[in-house]
């Protein structure tokens, strides 16, 4: 093994567990915006095979979990899992009545849309007064990806050219191919399927506060998870003390009566 195939296999590995920690962390934090309702009517966005909707469900207690995904064989792999699925695209009308839903949540989904703002002003129309949504999403303006602009590369969260795959540093190629679960030979066939995960919108922390205020919204609860290249226990620490400049965000916002919606932070 050459000194530089060592040194990538290094870097890889230190990468690979501050990014697992941070995923473990916001998954906690995802759970910890619930709250325990067997009334309630909790709607899943991209759903894909239902195993985090079934961890949120665990949460709730709900009555009723529907699941709304745009990929129709994630749909099959859901229905075993006991999670009613409804096969729609987040980039339209989401299939609910006005103000009857209690809780949606929005993992991983926003940046994979044209128009975010829509799907807010959705989210907002068809949960009930009172009723509150729970948000993960990369953050833009966190400080690798600042970094990577001012080295003149895409940002690593993107938006990304072609998909997440796609990368400038073959150590954050390798990490995205992980994520997925491909090997670093996969097939051009393989990629392709991966390229659905192509990020196209990626909020900036006050920017995603600031829209939710807009529509409405009163945000009750917003954190940071990861805090690049920081190791675990200190990127935890700063992403607390600095969480606009952390990797991912997970908040918790509220439909308010008109005019008493703000943003925090």
């Amino acid at each position: 093994m050459s000194i530089r195939s060592g040194l990538r296999q290094l870097a890889f590995g230190y990468l690979d567990r501050i990014y697992q920690d941070t995923v473990r962390e916001r998954y906690k934090e995802q759970l910890a915006c619930l709250e325990r309702d067997p009334n309630a009517l909790l709607i899943d966005l991209g759903c894909h095979t239902g195993v985090n909707t079934a961890r949120l469900a665990g949460a709730v207690g709900p009555r009723e979990v529907i699941g709304l995904e745009c990929d129709a064989t994630a749909i099959r792999q859901a229905a075993p899992r006991g999670i009613a699925c409804v096969l729609a695209n987040a980039e339209h009308p989401l299939p609910f009545g006005d103000g009857s839903v209690d809780v949606v949540t929005a993992m991983d989904v926003f940046e994979h849309l044209s128009d975010p703002r829509a799907l807010v002003r959705e989210i907002h129309r068809v949960l009930r007064l009172g009723g509150y949504c729970v948000i993960a999403t990369p953050n833009l303006a966190s400080w690798h990806n600042v970094f990577a602009l001012v080295l003149g590369l895409q940002p690593f969260s993107g938006p990304n050219l072609t998909s997440m795959l796609d990368a400038d540093l073959s150590v954050v190629r390798a990490l995205h191919r992980d994520a997925y679960g491909l090997a670093p030979d996969a097939t051009a066939e393989e990629m392709e399927v991966a390229s659905v995960h192509r990020h196209i919108v990626v909020a900036a922390y006050r920017s995603l506060l600031r829209l939710l205020a807009q529509e409405g919204f009163q945000v009750e609860r917003c954190r940071g998870f990861g805090y690049y290249p920081w190791p675990a226990l200190a990127g935890r620490l700063l992403s607390r003390l600095d969480p606009a400049h952390s990797h991912h965000i997970v908040l918790k916002a509220r439909k308010m009566p008109a005019g008493e919606g703000n943003g925090a932070g």
